[in-house]
């Protein structure tokens, strides 16, 4: 990861609640390569003027970058691609921006379990193993299980994570996990 962004400032959540740039995020994380704001935009459905503002708060608030490239047809243009960097919610703070911390997790888990559903109803169920998995149950675990799997689905999530457009296959995730009431 190149760094991390701790979200802890108003103007942090006001980019980041917007539908159309948490879209925006979804694809260039997706897409893994860098996307002119006229190609985003057309992938999108929004005007260039549109992507191109959006495309500009994202990297002014440090999640994607931007470069000056040439276009095929030599004009010159600037080409917009997602950072290899954490974004932490800081959900455990109790602080004037709890409720945007818990929208923008909430957003982000039903983003990536709808889009899982577009694409999961495209195959046969015996092809599903192929293209998505949805799992939920209970662990059972002593302290030392629960640092191993952390640390062992946190080492594989870094490992794997950054952008590689020539990757064969580009799967979107969310890991959701949490440490039961202790009343049980």
């Amino acid at each position: 990861m190149d760094y991390t962004i701790d979200l802890t400032e108003k103007k942090q959540f006001r980019v980041m609640l917007n539908p159309v740039r948490q879209e925006m995020i979804h694809l260039l994380r997706l897409v893994a390569r860098p996307l002119s704001a006229n190609r985003v935009a057309e992938l999108m459905q929004l005007s260039p003027s549109a992507a191109h503002s959006h495309l500009n708060k994202l990297v002014k608030m440090g999640l994607v970058s931007a470069q000056e490239g040439t276009r095929p047809d030599g004009i010159k243009t600037t080409y917009y691609q997602m950072r290899d960097v954490k974004l932490r919610l800081c959900l455990g703070r109790k602080d004037a921006f709890q409720g945007e911390r818990e929208a923008l997790a909430a957003n982000l888990v039903d983003s990536t379990f709808r889009t899982m559903l577009e694409n999961v109803y495209r195959y046969d169920e015996q092809e599903l193993p192929d293209y998505g998995i949805l799992r939920f149950g209970a662990l059972h675990l002593d302290t030392a299980q629960r640092k191993e799997l952390m640390e062992l689905v946190e080492r594989y999530l870094e490992e794997h994570g950054a952008p590689r457009p020539e990757a064969e296959e580009h799967w979107e995730y969310v890991v959701l996990a949490y440490r039961a009431g202790e009343e049980l």
